[in-house]
């Protein structure tokens, strides 16, 4: 955790390739210069355990708080930044504890899990066709090699198979929609126009009272595929006074 005097600030990577390394050098650590900033590596990611089950979005927003209520930070309202797997956990911690959420950004949500993120998991039906998929895709995004890849490899090898992290995900339906319309929570929506889970955001937007949708011009991996506008948006937003009306932003 990075300490700043600003408003507190926590950063939910996303799933498989993702972990705290996602936001630290681009975003976190120039936040953290006026704010707090915590990081941490979600289950089964990084460096934390890998534990057999426990990946629906309760198990993980509980994780959430855990963290929030080890840094002493449990009782005050932060702002919650979530990409892809990280942002439903933020919106589920949101509709949990509306009041302990001061601003939520969530950064290309795949709702429902179940039809944006399953069948990508599902494909991976076995060790080697997960391999290709590491080599062709994931590493590359990541900007993985050597050791770092291998290290890859073995950690999303014993996710998929060992754990009910396929079967937790192919559980995750959209939240409900009279939760998501009665969620006051200033909320921005950072999307890529060429993501295929532009949909979900545009169905956030209409639902969410207090949101504003911005499409940048990359795909779903947005921390890594456009920094420099994603880091204005962030900066933006958390510095507003308040999100006053829903509304559509194209950005490139």
């Amino acid at each position: 955790m990075s300490l700043g005097q600003g408003a507190p600030v926590l950063m939910l990577h996303g799933l498989a390739n993702g972990n705290m390394a996602t936001w630290f050098s681009g975003y976190a650590s120039p936040l953290s210069a006026q704010r707090q900033v915590l990081l941490y590596d979600q289950r089964g990611h990084g460096g934390s355990t890998l534990p057999k089950r426990g990946f629906d979005l309760d198990s993980q927003a509980d994780d959430l708080v855990a963290v929030l209520d080890h840094y002493g930070l449990g009782q005050r309202p932060v702002d919650v930044v979530g990409h892809s797997m990280g942002a439903l956990v933020a919106l589920h911690h949101a509709l949990r504890t509306p009041s302990k959420v001061r601003r939520l950004v969530l950064v290309d949500a795949p709702m429902p899990a179940r039809e944006f993120v399953a069948p990508s998991l599902l494909g991976a039906g076995s060790p080697e066709v997960l391999s290709d998929y590491i080599d062709s895709h994931l590493a590359a995004v990541a900007g993985l090699g050597g050791r770092r890849k291998e290290r890859l490899r073995q950690r999303l090898t014993a996710l998929f198979f060992e754990t009910s992290l396929v079967q937790d995900v192919l559980r995750m339906d959209a939240e409900p929609e009279a939760a998501l319309q009665a969620l006051q929570v200033p909320t921005l929506l950072v999307y890529g126009r060429h993501s295929p889970c532009v949909a979900a955001g545009r169905q956030l937007a209409r639902l969410l009272p207090n949101a504003q949708l911005v499409l940048l011009d990359c795909g779903h991996y947005i921390p890594e595929e456009a920094p420099a506008a994603l880091r204005t948006q962030l900066e933006r937003f958390l510095e507003v006074p308040q999100v006053v009306a829903p509304q559509l932003a194209e950005a490139a």
